[in-house]
């Protein structure tokens, strides 16, 4: 009873955690200075290891498997293996960075596996509660752990720093608890949800709590999907995972200037990929590189730093403004009546990202004339200026039986009171399944008066004419995919028999890892490149 008393208090003074925001709880920072979080300055494979963990307890996570562990290692060998093909191709750029700031911190290297549950290794993940990066911080808790978080810069996103955060969280949790999977299990759903079962049930035993059914779905699932990903990240093939196209570990030096740097103009002059560059430097949120108190320290590839200090000298910028990376984000004017919400939908994406990326607090109201940063693609069109258009028509509709012609490839036929697809296909010279197939009408389906559903076009008409000059251009129509969860550009590629580096190109894809569910690519073809 002493010891659960002791965990109460305790407990009292961890704060936070990376999913769930603890409200009222008076949390202490992990850094009580700016200075107390460590910074790595230069990284490169050559560098020798530091000493492992010593205590046997903290040496390695404890591997248990059960039919739980055993159903995500199926999922990730079956329906979720582009996932994890993906995230163990990201893996191989962190995995000696991430291991070395976990290994500096006293904690176990198998932590590294967090990362990949977490965000796949993305530094542009961001959940539907608005957590970022690859740790999966929301915006509290990586302020509490010393992190920045601003309009121009979020080191939720930069590999070093967040993972310095992470380690300090786990270090409160695992000292808490006394159990890596209990620390786990707070780290997903928050540690006074985990402690109050553990006083409530008198255990410390993670599997004991998720027989009873004791923690949410999700957290139950969260230590069994690790020891899975776990397994599989260290020994691939075993697993079936034997063809990855791994990437390059990250290496890096640093420089230190003491003005703002353009991060464009700085690659440019160092003959340097802007998108390779911006991955050394991934706090900042667009091109422009602000200062932290009178300094700024900017990441270089190797051997570089001398070049890389004239190249940023060059690169100075006087006044200090947002500048959204070119092909990521556009600018978006308030308007009366918008939400976040209507604003998300409109661009296709979430509120939590529109939130992350202009720095909105989530107690912000929007104003009229306000500017924010939407993702650069076309809006989707507005409902209520649909319905607008649409009322206005009303206006001038036209009369039963009439037809209106709309586009180049078919008119719009008004269902009237007897009406039936097999007189309405007599009445245009064509068949009952050529209508079902334009209007995607289902077999059984009843047509009700006043409907409007599309019929051939008359030959002659200069619609006509239209699709004449349509079918002697030599470039067919191309298709469109709608990017479903859990594809990548490669599955992608694959289903259209196409080249990835062709749907690149044809639709100015820069950064592959960035594509979001819901967006719309043109497939190109042997004709339409």
């Amino acid at each position: 009873m002493r010891r659960l008393l002791t965990l109460s208090l305790v407990l009292a003074f961890l704060a936070g955690c990376a999913h769930k925001d603890l409200g009222t709880n008076a949390g202490r920072s992990a850094t009580n200075s700016e200075g107390d979080l460590k910074d790595i300055g230069s990284f490169r494979l050559s560098d020798p290891e530091g000493p492992k963990v010593v205590d046997q307890e903290l040496e390695s996570i404890p591997t248990e498997v059960n039919p739980l562990v055993e159903k995500w290692i199926a999922y990730f060998q079956g329906r979720g293996r582009p996932h994890m093909e993906r995230y163990l191709a990201r893996s191989t750029r962190y995995e000696k960075l991430m291991k070395k700031v976990l290994r500096d911190n006293g904690l176990p290297e198998d932590l590294f596996y967090i990362a990949l549950i977490e965000s796949g290794f993305s530094s542009r993940a961001t959940s539907h509660a608005s957590a970022v990066g690859y740790w999966q911080f929301i915006r509290g808790t990586g302020k509490r752990y010393g992190l920045d978080i601003n309009a121009f810069v979020d080191e939720r996103r930069d590999p070093v720093f967040a993972t310095q955060a992470a380690a300090e969280y786990f270090k409160g949790l695992y000292s808490v608890f006394g159990s890596w999977y209990l620390a786990m299990a707070s780290y997903n759903v928050g540690e006074n949800r985990v402690k109050r079962e553990v006083m409530n049930h008198y255990t410390r035993d993670f599997w004991e709590l998720a027989r009873k059914k004791r923690l949410p779905a999700e957290t139950i699932n969260y230590v069994p999907k690790f020891i899975a990903a776990k397994m599989i990240g260290k020994d691939p093939a075993k697993y079936g995972f034997d063809d990855i196209d791994y990437l390059p570990p990250i290496e890096f030096d640093h420089i230190t200037v003491n003005q703002p740097v353009n991060l464009r103009m700085m690659a440019e002059k160092l003959n340097l990929n802007y998108e390779d560059f911006k991955a050394l430097n991934p706090k900042f949120k667009g091109e422009v590189a602000i200062l932290k108190g009178s300094d700024l320290v900017l990441r270089v590839p190797p051997s570089t730093a001398i070049d890389a200090k004239v190249a940023a000298t060059e690169s100075y910028v006087t006044s200090v403004q947002f500048i959204a990376d070119s092909g990521d984000t556009q600018t978006y004017r308030i308007r009366h009546g918008d939400t976040l919400s209507t604003v998300a939908r409109r661009y296709r994406t979430t509120v939590a990202y529109l939130r992350d990326l202009n720095d909105l607090p989530r107690r912000k109201a929007l104003k009229v004339g306000m500017r924010i940063q939407v993702p650069d693609r076309t809006p989707v069109k507005d409902r209520s200026a649909t319905r607008s258009m649409v009322a206005k028509k009303s206006n001038t509709a036209p009369r039963s039986g009439e037809t209106v012609t709309v586009s180049s490839d078919g008119r719009y036929y008004i269902v009237q009171s007897g009406d039936s697809l097999f007189t309405i296909a007599r009445k245009y010279s064509t068949s009952v399944s050529e209508l079902q197939r334009m209007n995607n009408i289902k077999r059984g389906r009843t047509l009700k008066v006043g409907m409007k559903i599309k019929v051939p076009t008359p030959g002659s008409s200069a619609i006509a004419k239209a699709t004449v000059d349509v079918a002697k251009s030599s470039k067919p129509k191309a298709k469109v995919h709608v990017v479903r969860r859990g594809e990548n550009l490669s599955v992608i590629a694959a289903k259209y028999n196409v080249a990835v580096s062709e749907i690149k190109q044809k639709n100015n894809i820069r950064n592959p890892a960035s594509l979001m569910v819901g967006t719309r690519i043109v497939i190109p073809n042997e004709v339409n490149q």
